[in-house]
């Protein structure tokens, strides 16, 4: 099935609020005529915004990441630089949580044998990865 082809009956829900596309329903799919799937949409997302869309128009949405704006299709607005610095922020927690959890369970493991070496290592490598932490923190 192509999803350019102009033939092909979409129809998508859009959050009311957040302009996002919840789901698509294709006629021959998940009903036999659009209004089922008005039908359908209307049950699973009573709050959503319905839009029939042909395959062109389906397929330009989802390409282009459009979200719905009080009528028409529209791009994506630019991230704020806030909204920059959090994803920023989520990424490096999310990095070096990882990482320092690793070297935690590695110190265990070490601490569990009695290899003093080793686990003196691993600290001085948390200690290391939480300056690290801290500093990129700080820098974002």
């Amino acid at each position: 099935m192509d999803s350019t082809d102009t033939s092909l009956q979409y129809l998508s829900v859009y959050n009311a609020d957040t302009g996002e596309r919840e789901t698509s329903y294709v006629v021959g799919i998940h009903g036999d005529t659009v209004d089922e799937l008005k039908a359908l949409a209307a049950k699973s997302y009573p709050q959503g915004v319905a839009l029939e869309q042909d395959g062109a128009t389906w397929n330009n949405a989802v390409q282009n990441d459009l979200i719905y704006k009080a009528g028409p299709l529209v791009e994506r607005p630019a991230p704020t630089e806030d909204e920059v610095r959090e994803q920023k922020l989520a990424a490096l927690d999310s990095e070096y949580s990882q990482k320092i959890s690793d070297a935690e369970n590695e110190m265990a493991k070490a601490n569990a044998i009695g290899d003093t070496d080793y686990f003196n290592d691993l600290k001085a490598e948390r200690e290391t990865l939480v300056s690290e932490y801290t500093t990129k923190r700080g820098e974002i």
